[in-house]
């Protein structure tokens, strides 16, 4: 449907608006209600799953876009899990949820359910059925009819949210209750028709601030009952209605007081009617999915777009407060969860998000994006770390600590707002620094910063861990070089090129390797399709390109870019079986993965979403073309009466910004590097709207599923030919024009059309190695006796350590053969920091008389425990002895050193 002007709409919304508040109103489009993109949101996607088979794993969350709470209905009002099945005909109860995700939980819930006649507090009994062809679910408000008359209508703003019940008879209830066990209570004022409680509901992950309601009615109590224990809270109030009749009920929350929450309240809702705040809560909604406008799709295909867009908007949550004007937090990283100034974000599993969300979000809304990224430092300063699965807090789960690269990529694409001093200290802390805390850095890391790989032998799905590893390490660099700290930057740099180590030739994939250096199994016993072991829900096939921070470094691995356009067309080839290997049983994302249908290309599930990408580096744009058009056609769905959405885990929106992104025609491969590997326009027009007012407008006039691929392209009207977008070329808005044909052509295929890497020509990398892995080794001050000795310095390990009793002693090593060092690292100990060298001076020596000063540093610190820093020299000799020389250090009689190592060749 063509719409009156509908850019200059768009910027009516942009104008004004509160994202958390959702307080502006603003003209709508001059045409029907279908023509809003709030109005194509179907927020049930998804929401036919289990933990057996997930189609998404969704639930119809209605919120302002980032809010505070969700607010659903609960088809298992006992679970706090899979909380609403689309495939069951009844509710339990409607609730305030927080839920990331079914596998991480709902924390900090708030049950209300309409009864009509008498009060059933069971859960199972008091379940009203229902059709779904009575419940309209949207981002901006949900209602649901039930069969037996009741109708309930909710309309969200951020802490708050307006509640429409239409009651069918003369005796009427709310019912009130959390799930089985919670702690909570419940105070009811019949004199001013309110409500107020708490209740404490964390998750197995860690503790989340209380939460504390209030809520007000539109009618005076009847009745009344309050029972509320220690251990479960269930409390009723009871109304005299005429049939038909409508009661509302504003409800708010707060994670810092029982007054802030009635604060919020009257911030956000007052004496707004439903359909106000519904109307407000729409307006936020068409905003940001305004961004996005796209001519010549279907009407299924705007569901599945506008759906997409409020998954990737819906997450993270806002977690702050507006405190007397000042914005404030329970901290859910500090014990005790103290209240601070500022603001906090939290559910995201970065691990999902950084492909594909954080980049999104820096591309459309920067402002923002700094926004959130500084609630995630307020939450590195609270902690000590940036967690890598916020849920709120601090969550033991998944690989890697991919804030780091979410970090650098939006400071490299100029996002800024946050404190890029603390998120790089974050960053540092993450890469350098060993944590006995599982939830908190990077696991491993006493061993595998010195051995430039992650042992199997020391942590499980090792392979995973290194790779996410390198491309952090990546971004660390690209960072650690747009900050200034080049040394840094050197050292990131060669580390983010020991996915090398990783590579077995034998088998041609990357497989787990032990703290000895012997891979995890023999390659008679090396299956590439058998899951977990050394890989995070996936197999072998799913990491084999995990590369794309060298994409031409990991051609070469693959004998030259024709080697990984073979590998990638393998993966789609590939029989779809699986071996359930370590995980002994099988698990919901083989079962997904398998019902793709495209080989070992596993669309379900978050590590393979790069690999279609991957053919630009190979100089195969066009396979890339032809296979992302295949996965938009086959893994999405509108679910529209049935439930469906996606093929796997919707994980905090990951999905559907994959979705967004390739449906643009490029799509952010190799994150930490501002760039965009190109694929190809999925509709004929699509206008994006920036933040700055600028549009990026592209257009495929005769693309189709038969003519998918690129023929010829421009930008801005001159004739492009490389097969990658840099960030600069968009964020000032574009014009990218497509010709697209039915047979694949050489567009982008040329030498140097390809993206950006780390390597060039086509030599296998060879990073930086330590030289001092083997040698004769010396000291002064030499506490042996104790096992901390001077061979502790040199084993690997940053738990151990050599300590002198001496505050300025040195140590030296003799080395098999001459060598040029142009890095080395000096790793601090467990001890105090009074033990750290401070001071000292690096030497070089061939016959062990004659010594030349390569480097000398004063001054140092060492701000962690266990923490392993790099220092960069200018030295292009060789030599067999190096020594080093502690000339002061911070105040202690002895002196500790955990490792010394010394990079070069």
């Amino acid at each position: 449907m063509q719409r009156n002007n509908p850019r200059r709409v768009v910027s009516r919304w942009s104008q004004g608006l509160t994202l958390m508040g959702a307080v502006c109103l603003s003209p709508l489009w001059a045409a029907d209600a279908a023509a809003l993109p709030s109005d194509y949101v179907n927020t049930l996607r998804g929401s036919h799953s289990g933990g057996g088979y997930s189609r998404g794993n969704t639930f119809p969350a209605t919120a302002v876009p980032f809010g505070f709470n969700f607010w659903t209905p609960m088809t298992d009002a006992n679970s706090t899990s899979w909380i609403y099945d689309y495939s069951r005909a009844s509710i339990q109860a409607f609730t305030i949820s927080h839920m990331p995700s079914p596998w991480m939980g709902d924390r900090q819930t708030f049950q209300v359910m309409p009864q009509t006649g008498s009060v059933v507090v069971d859960r199972a009994s008091r379940a009203a059925a229902f059709s779904h062809a009575n419940e309209t679910a949207r981002a901006h408000a949900y209602s649901v009819r039930f069969n037996n008359g009741i109708q309930t209508e909710i309309a969200p703003t951020n802490h708050a949210a307006s509640w429409r019940f239409t009651f069918p008879g003369t005796t009427s209830y709310l019912l009130f209750d959390s799930v089985n066990g919670l702690n909570g209570s419940v105070s009811i004022d019949r004199a001013n028709n309110a409500l107020s409680g708490y209740v404490d509901h964390a998750t197995g992950w860690g503790p989340a601030p209380r939460m504390y309601v209030y809520a007000k009615f539109s009618k005076p109590f009847a009745d009344a009952l309050n029972v509320s224990g220690q251990r479960a809270v269930t409390s009723w109030v009871r109304f005299n209605t005429t049939a038909g009749e409508q009661v509302t009920m504003s409800m708010a929350t707060s994670f810092i007081s029982a007054a802030q929450a009635q604060s919020n309240l009257a911030q956000e809702i007052g004496s707004k009617s439903f359909d106000t705040v519904k109307a407000e809560a729409q307006t936020a909604w068409n905003a940001l999915l305004g961004k996005i406008e796209v001519e010549g799709a279907t009407e299924a295909q705007k569901t599945i777009l506008y759906s997409n867009m409020y998954r990737t908007f819906l997450y993270p949550n806002a977690a702050w407060e507006n405190v007397n004007g000042t914005p404030s937090y329970a901290s859910p990283y500090a014990s005790g969860h103290p209240v601070k100034p500022g603001k906090v974000y939290v559910n995201n599993g970065f691990w999902d998000t950084y492909r594909t969300t954080w980049p999104l979000y820096a591309l459309l809304m920067p402002t923002l994006t700094g926004e959130m990224l500084q609630g995630f430092v307020n939450g590195y300063k609270d902690g000590g770390w940036v967690t890598r699965w916020s849920a709120p807090g601090y969550a033991n789960i998944m690989v890697g600590t991919n804030s780091d690269v979410i970090f650098a990529d939006a400071w490299l694409k100029g996002v800024r707002g946050f404190d890029a001093a603390a998120a790089y200290d974050s960053m540092l802390r993450n890469a350098t620094t060993y944590s006995s805390e599982g939830a908190k850095g990077r696991k491993g890391m006493e061993r595998s910063v010195f051995l430039g790989y992650t042992p199997q032998d020391v942590v499980g799905e090792s392979t995973s861990w290194s790779l996410e590893g390198y491309l952090n390490d990546f971004g660390i660099a690209q960072m650690a070089q747009a900050l200034g700290k080049t040394e840094e930057a050197q050292y990131f740099f060669n580390r983010s090129l020991n996915y090398v180590n990783l590579f077995s030739p034998s088998v041609g994939f990357f497989r787990g390797k032990n703290s000895n250096g012997t891979w995890r199994t023999s390659d008679a016993d090396f299956k590439p399709h058998r899951w977990g072991c050394e890989y995070t829900e996936g197999n072998a096939w799913h990491y084999s390109t995990l590369v794309p921070q060298d994409g031409q470094g990991l051609a070469n691995l693959y004998s030259g870019r024709a080697g990984l356009a073979n590998k990638l067309d393998a993966m789609f080839s590939a029989s779809r079986d699986y071996d359930v290997g370590c995980y002994g049983g099988v698990i919901h994302e083989m079962l997904e993965a398998y019902d793709v249908n495209m080989g070992q290309y596993g669309h379900s599930n978050q590590p393979v979403h790069h690999s279609l990408y991957m053919y630009n580096y190979a100089g195969t744009p066009w396979r890339t073309q032809q296979r992302v058009r295949d996965v938009l056609n086959t893994q999405y769905d509108a679910g529209l009466g049935t439930g469906d959405g996606y093929r796997g885990d919707e994980d905090n929106g990951e999905l559907s910004a994959w979705y967004l992104f390739s449906a643009m025609g490029f799509y952010p491969v190799s994150m930490g590097r501002p760039e965009y590997a190109v694929g190809a326009p999925f509709f004929p027009k699509m206008t994006v709207h920036l933040e700055n007012g600028k549009d990026i407008v592209i257009t495929a006039p005769n693309v189709s599923d038969t003519n998918r691929y690129v023929q010829n392209a421009t930008v801005n009207g001159m004739v492009y030919t490389r097969n990658f977008l840099p960030h600069t070329s968009l964020a000032n808005g574009a014009t990218l024009s497509f010709t697209m044909g039915a047979s694949a052509s050489t567009w982008g295929s040329g030498a140097t059309d390809v993206p950006v890497s780390q390597t060039s020509g086509s030599a296998v990398a060879q990073p930086l190695v330590d030289v001092a892995s083997t040698g004769t080794v010396s000291a002064s001050g030499e506490n042996s006796a104790s096992g901390e000795g001077i061979v502790e310095a040199f084993d690997n390990n940053s738990r151990t350590k050599w300590l002198a009793f001496q505050n300025a002693p040195w140590i030296a090593i003799n080395l098999p053969a001459a060598k040029t060092v142009t890095l080395y690292t000096l790793t601090s100990g467990n001890d105090f920091p009074g033990r750290d060298p401070k001071s000292w001076t690096l030497q070089g020596s061939n016959n062990g008389t004659t010594w030349t000063t390569l480097d000398t540093r004063t001054g140092q610190d060492f701000p962690w425990r266990y923490q392993t820093r790099a220092f960069a020299i200018t030295n292009t000799l060789s030599y067999s002895q190096y020594r080093l020389q502690v000339t002061e250090n911070h105040g202690d009689v002895n002196t500790q050193l955990a490792e010394w190592e010394l990079l070069g060749r």
